[in-house]
């Protein structure tokens, strides 16, 4: 083989290289998508404190949502909402999109359980006594 055909054969492969290493880093949003991770609380936690804060790091999105509601993220994607919990089963939906319209959505399952598992709730009964005293 001659050495003009392989400096040749040399260079077209380093630009085919070049361009696709180029391409993978340009196209990295679109082929990897949006993603969800959540660093405080877990799925599957239990907890007697009815105000929890849910933080974690929505990457390579543009519109992030908790429950439907926007939340918005800093320049590293970065979130941090505080919610008040229901007394038992709790369920929030995390969803975040890209420019793409490419979606990630996340579940995460949170029971708040009551102080006293014995407690027994009875309803709450008020009675009122009127009296009233006519002079003249």
């Amino acid at each position: 083989m001659e050495p003009r055909k392989i400096i040749a054969w040399v260079f077209t492969s380093l630009g085919v290289g070049i361009v696709l290493v180029y391409s993978y880093f340009v196209l990295e949003g679109y082929i990897r998508g949006p993603q969800i991770v959540v660093e405080t609380p877990q799925s599957g936690f239990s907890t007697t404190t009815p105000l929890i804060k849910i933080a974690g790091k929505a990457i390579r999105a543009n519109v992030f949502t908790l429950n439907g509601a926007e939340v918005p993220l800093d320049l590293q994607g970065n979130f941090s909402e505080s919610l008040l919990l229901a007394e038992g089963y709790n369920i929030m939906k995390l969803t975040a999109s890209d420019h793409y319209g490419r979606e990630a959505k996340k579940t995460i399952e949170i029971n708040l359980a009551t102080t006293d598992p014995n407690r027994i709730e009875m309803p709450i009964t008020a009675t009122t006594t009127a009296t009233s005293t006519i002079t003249n």
